[in-house]
């Protein structure tokens, strides 16, 4: 990839981003390179003329440079998912996983990507439908089936590939991805899945049975929830934390891997077990 332009998404409340933006902008200026803003961003006072994008009109560009938590690299991908751009994540967050570089080797990093020494790595995105909606809806972390007043008990039927599977009563349910596994899925006593091994991971909040387990299954799989009589009326499908969608009990949920997958930009000095290692604060005893 002959890096050409690119966009910057960012959390402007961060203290670090005007900054990191105008260090960036710089960069880009002596590498003859275009670069598109947020309009988020125009609060940050820039002395040269630049473009600026909205959340409707994102721009054609080679890949997205996010500044910020999970959460805003979630939203930015989101953005730029139809046809997914690479993403480059700058850590500025507290436990967060998925961007993978500090702001103090960000310029370094950048020169790498500008010469060509990066890699892209694939990752899963999980699509979603409900019946009698025309409407699909992707996940990169994951989706969670609950009752629409969150602490009323949610019943459900699992089905997998048409095949009927288990029957839960719980908080509600999450279907992961393995981006997505060391997010609210590990929270709810799910397993940690290395991001490039294709699968869905289904985990119950809370279930009111010492025997429901969470799966792990193939990427390939159809996964559907369907909903009785004893479920409560009006439920709720969240998006990665950030979008809620409302239906009812009569509608049946479908989840499949999407025909898109998630680009991470990467190099080959990053290492996920250590990042596992740090985050999760393995081999340290407790004081």
């Amino acid at each position: 990839m002959q890096v050409k332009s690119f966009a910057i998404w960012a959390n402007a409340e961060k203290k670090q981003v005007p900054a990191l933006v105008k260090s960036t902008l710089k960069w880009a200026t002596e590498n003859n390179l275009k670069v598109h803003l947020a309009d988020r961003l125009k609060s940050i006072n820039i002395d040269e003329d630049v473009l600026y994008f909205s959340t409707q009109n994102p721009p054609e560009v080679d890949f997205l440079l996010c500044l910020g938590g999970d959460g805003t690299l979630i939203s930015g991908v989101r953005i730029f998912s139809n046809p997914s751009v690479p993403v480059l994540g700058v850590h500025l967050g507290g436990l967060g996983f998925l961007a993978q570089i500090t702001p103090e080797v960000l310029i370094e990093k950048l020169d790498s990507l500008n010469n060509g020494q990066f890699e892209i790595q694939d990752r899963l995105v999980l699509s979603a439908e409900i019946s009698g909606e025309n409407e699909l809806f992707y996940a990169i972390n994951d989706f969670v089936v609950q009752n629409e007043t969150s602490f009323r008990v949610t019943s459900l039927s699992l089905f997998i590939d048409n095949q009927h599977v288990s029957d839960y009563k719980s908080d509600g349910i999450i279907i992961s991805t393995p981006t997505g596994s060391t997010a609210y899925s590990l929270s709810s006593g799910g397993p940690i899945v290395q991001p490039d091994v294709f699968s869905i991971i289904i985990t119950p909040i809370a279930p009111h049975s010492l025997t429901s387990r969470p799966l792990v299954l193939p990427s390939d799989v159809e996964v559907e929830f369907r909903f009785s009589e004893e479920s409560e009326e009006n439920l709720k499908l969240i998006v990665d934390g950030q979008n809620i969608i409302n239906f009812n009990k009569n509608s049946t949920v479908k989840l499949s891997q999407a025909k898109h997958h998630l680009k991470f930009i990467t190099f080959k000095d990053y290492n996920y077990y250590e990042t596992l290692k740090n985050k999760m604060v393995w081999g340290k005893r407790g004081s």
